[in-house]
C-alpha cells in the first residue's frame, strides 16, 4: 500500500529529470539547425587530457581581444564577464574580429555576426575569450587525426551562432574538405 503513494512522486521526478536533459539536447540541436553559420580558423593547443575521453581542445584567433577593440560599459565584477565579440566574413570564407562590446549590440551592420564569449573584466592589454567552443568531442579513434591534421594548421571549425550569440561547433574542416560533422542529436 505504501508503494502506491511513492509512485506518483517517482514519475513526477522522473518526467522532471527527463525534461531537463531533452531540454538540454534539444537547445544544442537548435542552435546547430538554424543558427548563422560561420567557420574559424583553429590554432594548435595542448593535445587532450586522456582522462577525459576522446576530444580535441581548440583555439581561435577571436580567443584574444585587444582592450582597445571592446566598447561599452565594463561590468562592474573583477571575475567572468559577458562580453560580446563581433564577426564578420573575410575574403577567404574564414570569420575574424571586427570588435568586441561588454553589452549585446543591436546595431550589427549587414553579414556580421554576433558571438557571445566569458572572459575576466581585471585583464590588462588584451582579453582572454572563451566561447565554450574551445573542446570538441569526437568520436573514438577521431582525435589523432584530427590533432594530427590541426598541427599543419589546415583545420577550421564551422560554427553555428543562435540570435542570442551562443556557439555550437556544427563540424570540421581540413584544407575546406569535411573532416568530422556533428551530428544534430
Amino acid at each position: 500500500m505504501k508503494t502506491k503513494y511513492f509512485l506518483l512522486p517517482a514519475l513526477i521526478v522522473a518526467l522532471l529529470q527527463s525534461g531537463a536533459l531533452y531540454a538540454m539536447v534539444e537547445k544544442h540541436a537548435m542552435i546547430l539547425r538554424h543558427g548563422t553559420m560561420i567557420t574559424l580558423a583553429t590554432q594548435p593547443v595542448d593535445p587532450r587530457d586522456l582522462l577525459r575521453g576522446e576530444y580535441v581542445r581548440l583555439g581561435y584567433g577571436i580567443s584574444s581581444v585587444e582592450a582597445d577593440k571592446v566598447s561599452g560599459t565594463k561590468p562592474d565584477t573583477t571575475g567572468l564577464a559577458d562580453i560580446y565579440v563581433t564577426l564578420k566574413e573575410g575574403a577567404d570564407g574564414r570569420w575574424g574580429l571586427t570588435g568586441a562590446s561588454w553589452q549585446k549590440r543591436q546595431d550589427l551592420a549587414a553579414g556580421e555576426v554576433q558571438m557571445r564569449g566569458q572572459t575576466l573584466t581585471g585583464a590588462m592589454g588584451a582579453f582572454a575569450v572563451q566561447y565554450g567552443i574551445e573542446r570538441y568531442y569526437l568520436p573514438e579513434g577521431w582525435g589523432r587525426a584530427v590533432e594530427k591534421v590541426q598541427g599543419e594548421r589546415g583545420v577550421d571549425a564551422v560554427i553555428a551562432v543562435s540570435g542570442s550569440g551562443e556557439a555550437q561547433i556544427r563540424s570540421l574542416k581540413y584544407n575546406g574538405r569535411l573532416l568530422y560533422q556533428e551530428p544534430a542529436y
